[in-house]
């Protein structure tokens, strides 16, 4: 398999030919409790299903009727979420609660980010629900930025510590297998896998599309977080509360630098015990 093929693989999943149908989710942001004036560091919100629909297109349509709706109420929409599900499949999933795919679009309507491969449990370990990474322009957040994580029906600030992999990073992965690199494999064997037993043995999932986020000063507080939760803020964030989660990714950077410290020192210690 040349990297063009996996790119075109990882961009364009195979998909199974089967009849599906589109759910469209609504959050709204639930007013702000008694006296409480901000929405940060964490506010409620409540989702309800709009509707389903035969076609992405059609359920496009009817998220923006839901939104010309919502405008007589004066409600204020957080995000939409379009799910997509095959008809007369048992519906099992492996970590996020999907189908065969997600979108995620903004209040307005307007698209931020789609899943590149099935979330169904039939489809793990197939073709249909291999993960091989995300094109770099989908990349919607970078380390050290300040965001908002949905939960549930809360969202809470959060800061990512990393943009996600892409797929090179997926390619390079799938090399070393191949050239057997990596403690799983021994030193003696030199035969390189053939692509049909590296596509056997090299399974990122639906789970594996994900960000890492902290909401504390050390990386303890980590939290892994499907990309398509992830949201830029919506409310202008205080001095105050920027200062706090600038400063926790600032602590975990420092905690990262000591940790490497001490190994480096470890290992030179290792290595002089060895010697005498």
């Amino acid at each position: 398999m040349t990297y063009e093929e996996f790119k075109a693989l990882a961009l364009n999943q195979p998909r199974r030919d089967e009849e599906t149908i589109f759910e469209v989710i609504e959050y709204d942001v639930k007013d702000l409790p008694g006296r409480k004036r901000s929405h940060y560091p964490k506010f409620d919100v409540r989702h309800y299903r709009v509707g389903i629909c035969h076609t992405l297109s059609e359920a496009e349509t009817l998220m923006h009727k839901a939104i010309e709706r919502t405008k007589k109420y004066n409600e204020e929409i957080y995000c939409f979420h379009i799910k997509e599900y095959p008809m007369g499949e048992l519906m099992d999933f492996i970590w996020e609660n999907y189908g065969e795919s997600w979108r995620l679009y903004d209040g307005q309507g307007r698209f931020l980010d789609k899943t590149y491969c099935s979330a169904l449990e039939c489809d793990h370990r197939t073709i249909y629900g291999r993960y091989r990474g995300r094109p770099e322009e989908s990349f919607r957040f970078k380390a050290g930025d300040i965001v908002e994580v949905l939960d549930g029906d809360e969202v809470r600030l959060a800061v990512a510590t990393g943009s996600g992999r892409s797929i090179e990073w997926y390619w390079e992965m799938w090399q070393r297998i191949k050239r057997k690199e990596g403690l799983l494999y021994s030193s003696d064997d030199k035969r390189e896998m053939t692509d049909d037993e590296v596509e056997e043995s090299y399974f990122p999932d639906a789970s594996d599309d994900q960000t890492p986020v902290i909401d504390g000063p050390s990386y303890a507080t980590h939290d892994h977080v499907h990309t398509l939760n992830i949201m830029p803020l919506h409310y202008p964030l205080s001095k105050k509360l920027r200062l706090r989660y600038e400063n926790y990714y600032k602590a975990m950077l420092k905690e990262e630098e000591e940790y490497i410290k001490r190994e480096e020192a470890e290992e030179k210690g290792s290595e002089t015990l060895s010697q005498t």
